[in-house]
Order: C-alpha cells, then structure tokens, then sequence
C-alpha cells in the first residue's frame, strides 16, 4: 500500500492511480508470485516497484515516473 500512495504523491502526472490499478497491480504480484520484500527493497536496482507500469494509465506518466526515479537515483 506504501508504494501505491507514494506513487500517487508524484506531482505532474497526468492521471493519479485510483482502486482499480490498485486491484490490478495486486493481482499481478500475485499471479507473479511477487512477495511484499521485493516491493521494500532499499537496493537502488529495484527502486522502482515491481510492475509499476500497471499503476500508472498513460505513457507520459510512466516515463515522468521513470525519470524522477532516475534523478533521484543518481542524487542520494
């Protein structure tokens, strides 16, 4: 859940995840066999949380998300 709402804190994007990404992307963790310490990893590889392209509704958003994870990365 932390990184869903975190997600939906990300200024700019166009269309913030709601209920129904959120049933998505669980459902994908799941059927992936994705457990809940993939998505706490501090390991600067596996910031961005697994799947988070079902979160998010457009292309714009995915690459401005994308993006800020990339700056941030590279500015500890």
């Amino acid at each position: 859940m932390q990184s869903f709402f975190e997600l939906r804190n990300v200024s700019g994007l166009k269309k913030k995840p709601a209920t129904s990404e959120l049933l998505d992307w669980l459902k994908l963790l799941l059927a992936e066999d994705i457990g809940p310490e993939a998505l706490r990893s501090t390991d600067q590889k596996q910031v961005i949380p697994s799947l988070h392209g079902a979160l998010l509704k457009n292309e714009q958003d995915l690459s401005l998300f994308e993006r800020l994870l990339f700056m941030n990365r590279n500015n500890p």
